[in-house]
């Protein structure tokens, strides 16, 4: 049944040239850009998800009041971390990222500047998920004059030698190289090339004072973190106010999911570039929006060469035919089309792929393909264009009476007629919406490059 199907649909595709190549190229065109939007999008909500307690993994903002100005930084004081899970048990854990100073790091005769290297709590690979390649990384944020690198940096010290073992010297500080993690995800608000323990450095330093430290806590599963945002205010009077009192500033702490932070985040000092929710909701709407103008030129084309198919139904249900087997036939066509029209949609993606990076300032590889976004939206797109898209021309075709078609009497019918229309205007009203909006954000930017500085 399926086997003589196909068969039909790819004899009536071949039959039919010039009809079928109007069909694929615009379903490849709206394939092609819905798939990149969708890839797009797809990337910007998977920021930080990566993490196996993402949903429990909150940053630590300082909001502070002056007499004349209010602002806030992404920075916790040093004291912080340590003080917070001993002034309330609820807070299951904490890490701070302190900055190593830019330094040149040696190995044999290669050197190089590194200013991306961190020192971390022992905590950090309990709160944070990391791919571990190679040797083993707690220790390294636990004792002094121990180090892990990430991918790129080991290569570039070490090349395919087995870097564990080994190790970087900085001025008079040796660091010995205990693990190599996988680079750390380009979906990452925050990224780093190597961390060592924060236990290099000497127990007392830094106080209340200075603000300059990323904090992270981690709460219990279901745990209320508006409400202990509110509670944390009390760390003022306890360990901030006869240090900014006097100087009549006021620090509240603000806790941010990480989850949140790359396309919520409006902060100037974030350590990776942002993104906008804005644009990620705008970008999904035009992708549907694609898809559908896809989906409705397919029913459109379809319905309007019914007379030219008119005969075709007509001689078939004189010969036995039922309406089932010709709707099938019918939506076979179309999900056939559209297999047709995604094959040379990938093939698209795949040679495009670099330009679109340029364009979106991203990094996406071929692997991008496979993952379950993009197979998603395959499956979605031969779904609603394949079978929904030609759900209607389908059962629009298979319904001529063939005593009606056989004397050359055949009616589209007002309600067939009006369908049609109504879905040219749709299509019409969507162009002409997404043209006004293309035009809007154009003049913005070119407002946003030629403004007076």
């Amino acid at each position: 049944m399926i086997k003589n199907l196909l068969k039909t649909a790819l004899r009536h595709i071949r039959k039919h040239p010039g009809y079928s190549l109007l069909n694929i190229l615009g379903l490849t065109m709206g394939i092609t850009s819905a798939l990149f939007l969708i890839i797009y999008v797809s990337d910007e909500l998977s920021y930080d998800r990566y993490h196996e307690n993402a949903d429990r993994i909150y940053r630590v903002s300082s909001k502070i009041t002056e007499t004349d100005d209010q602002f806030t930084w992404i920075f916790a004081q040093i004291p912080m971390g340590p003080q917070v899970v001993q002034d309330y048990p609820e807070v299951q854990s904490f890490v701070r990222f302190l900055n190593m100073p830019r330094a040149l790091y040696k190995y044999e005769d290669k050197e190089y500047i590194e200013e991306n290297f961190f020192y971390a709590d022992s905590t950090l690979f309990d709160i944070f998920t990391y791919k571990i390649l190679k040797g083993e990384v707690r220790s390294a944020v636990k004792d002094p004059g121990k180090i892990v690198l990430t991918k790129r940096v080991a290569g570039r010290y070490f090349g395919d030698t087995d870097p564990i073992g080994k190790t970087l010297v900085t001025g008079n500080t040796t660091f010995e190289v205990t693990g190599v993690i996988d680079d750390v995800p380009s979906n990452s608000h925050f990224r780093f090339d190597a961390v060592s323990a924060r236990n290099n450095l000497p127990k007392q330093i830094g106080n209340w004072g200075n603000l300059g430290v990323f904090t992270y806590l981690m709460f219990p599963r279901e745990f209320d973190v508006k409400a202990f945002e509110t509670k944390i205010q009390g760390m003022y009077d306890a360990h901030m106010k006869t240090i900014f009192g006097p100087l009549k500033i006021k620090i509240e702490y603000i806790l941010e999911p990480i989850t949140r932070i790359h396309l919520y985040s409006t902060n100037a000092s974030e350590p990776e570039p942002t993104g906008s929710i804005t644009y990620v909701i705008i970008f999904g709407i035009v992708a549907l929006f694609l898809v559908l103008i896809a989906a409705m030129n397919y029913m459109n084309l379809s319905t309007a060469r019914s007379t030219n198919r008119a005969r075709e139904v007509g001689l078939r249900k004189v010969v036995g035919s039922r309406r089932g087997p010709l709707v099938a036939q019918f939506l076979s066509e179309s999900v056939v089309l559209t297999f047709i029209s995604l094959f040379i949609s990938i093939i698209l993606l795949i040679v495009l792929l670099p330009k679109f990076n340029l364009l979106a300032g991203k990094s996406f590889d071929l692997s991008v393909i496979y993952s379950p976004e993009v197979i998603i939206s395959i499956i979605g797109v031969i779904l609603f264009v394949g079978i929904i898209g030609g759900s209607y021309p389908a059962f629009f075709l298979s319904r001529f009476s063939p005593a009606t078609v056989l004397k050359g009497e055949i009616t589209q019918g007002t309600a067939g007629s009006l369908f049609r229309k109504i879905l040219v205007v749709i299509q019409f009203t969507i162009s002409i919406a997404m043209i006004i909006c293309t035009l809007v954000v154009f003049r913005q930017l070119k407002y946003l490059k030629t403004m007076d500085q």
